[in-house]
């Protein structure tokens, strides 16, 4: 995985430091400090697999040798707590081959200091990580005075500025990340502190879940994973030269114990994270299996209600249909006696059981004590008067009507011992007798 590193320090002889041994060191080769008359040689040291010097276009010829740039340097600084150069330390992409990291280095350089009037010193390393694999990284030593004519001038304060350490960070961080892509590498770098990423990478899972790109959330979940750890604490040079000896040391303790906790960190991440995905996939399981047993009742539902409304329709129907054959309900011939309306209420009843709405302006409704009569029967008159119901006989006449006509003819006593005589009333033997009387007088 490709990681960011970009660190600024500068070499001062406040420290005990000189500007020659550090350019020896960085580069593996042999120069000599004039200013301590020592030679420091460093021609041995392994890892170093390209070092050059890029200055800008006005630097005199000189300046471009190692040896004679560096003991200028010394000899114009005349404070015993001088600051002699400025170190920039990169890490470089795993990712690309050499010749591709070279380019991106040089360009770097090239672009953020010497332009800016800045000599380069630049030496490219590939060590062996922890993880067994190769760390290539590259230190570039700077000079902190401006070119005149064929010397230094003075030091120019606004390199120092903290927004100009800034812009490098972020530019070296663009500038990877386009040679990444150049490359057909998906990996990428970031210059901002692990805070800030893994809060950006939590608001982006939010919007990718509010926005139901499931795919995308986890992508983020698994970044937000990655990037909830401590920053690992720098154990530097001589600390580490003694580690590589096998003696342990503070800050060597304080490295393994951040790694032990990014370490322990890490794996409740990926737990917790692959417990959430097993209990989502459960969870649609469950809704998948609960709605497809929702449609089983929903088509049985359906069908117990397609199989009602059948029976109801041929109830409804059996009758009308039995009624045009001239059947009965007692089985004898009722030809003559056929339902008033019996399309429109037909239709009112279909409309009624499967859930239809009638214009009822259109369809009447359904009078089943009125009937269509022969007009030969003429105690069927005094039936339906009695009974309260209408004989429609080519026009109709209400219920009032007909019982005046059957009291005009028969009078009041004789129209209610009709009535009882027709609904099988009796009345006691007291009122009985007296009716007998009645009639005998009558005679």
């Amino acid at each position: 995985m490709a990681i960011y590193h970009l660190s600024a320090k500068v070499i001062s002889r406040a420290g005990g430091r000189s500007s020659v041994a550090a350019a020896a060191y960085r580069t593996a080769g042999r120069l000599r400090d004039d200013r301590q008359g020592l030679e420091h040689d460093y021609s041995r040291k392994g890892g170093v697999v390209h070092s050059e010097i890029m200055a800008p276009e006005n630097a005199p010829d000189w300046m471009r040798d190692r040896d004679q740039l560096w003991n200028a340097v010394e000899a114009v600084e005349k404070r015993r707590d001088a600051q002699l150069a400025r170190e920039i330390e990169v890490a470089l992409p795993r990712e690309l081959d050499r010749g591709e990291r070279l380019e991106l280095l040089r360009g770097f350089v090239q672009r953020e200091f010497v332009d800016r009037g800045m000599i380069a010193d630049v030496a490219i390393h590939e060590a062996r990580a922890r993880d067994g694999q190769s760390q290539p990284h590259a230190h570039v030593m700077l000079t902190m005075r401006e070119l005149t004519g064929d010397g230094f001038g003075k030091k120019d304060r606004s390199w120092n500025a903290p927004d100009l350490l800034v812009g490098w960070r972020e530019a070296w961080a663009r500038d990877a990340n386009t040679a990444l892509e150049r490359a057909g590498r998906s990996e990428r770098i970031d210059h901002r502190s692990l805070d800030v990423q893994r809060t950006e990478a939590e608001q982006q899972v939010e919007r990718a879940r509010g926005g139901g790109q499931e795919d995308l959330a986890l992508e983020r979940e698994k970044k937000v994973v990655e990037l909830n750890r401590e920053p690992e604490p720098k154990i530097g040079p001589s600390a580490n030269a003694q580690e590589k000896r096998g003696i342990v040391t503070e800050r060597g303790d304080a490295f393994r114990a951040v790694q032990d906790r990014n370490a322990a960190r890490q794996d409740l991440g990926w737990r917790q994270l692959e417990l959430r995905l097993e209990l989502v996939d459960r969870g649609r399981a469950f809704i998948a299996t609960a709605r497809e047993r929702l449609d089983q009742l929903w088509e049985r539902a359906e069908a117990a209600m397609l199989r009602i409304r059948e029976r109801v329709m041929g109830e409804v129907e059996r009758p009308q249909a039995g009624i045009e054959r001239g059947e009965g309900r007692n089985g004898a011939d009722d030809r003559g006696l056929v339902r008033r309306d019996a399309p429109d209420d037909m239709e009112a009843r279909r409309a009624a059981v499967l859930g239809r709405d009638v214009d009822r302006s259109e369809v009447q409704a359904p009078d089943f004590g009125r009937e269509r009569l022969a007009p030969d029967d003429p105690d069927r008159d005094r039936r339906d008067a009695i009974l309260g119901r209408v004989r429609d006989t080519g026009q109709e006449r209400d219920v009032a009507a007909v019982e005046r006509d059957i009291a005009a003819l028969d009078g009041e006593g004789r129209d209610q011992g009709l009535r009882d005589d027709l609904l099988g009333r009796g009345r006691d033997s007291a009122r009985g007798q007296g009716r007998d009387r009645d009639r005998d007088r009558e005679r």
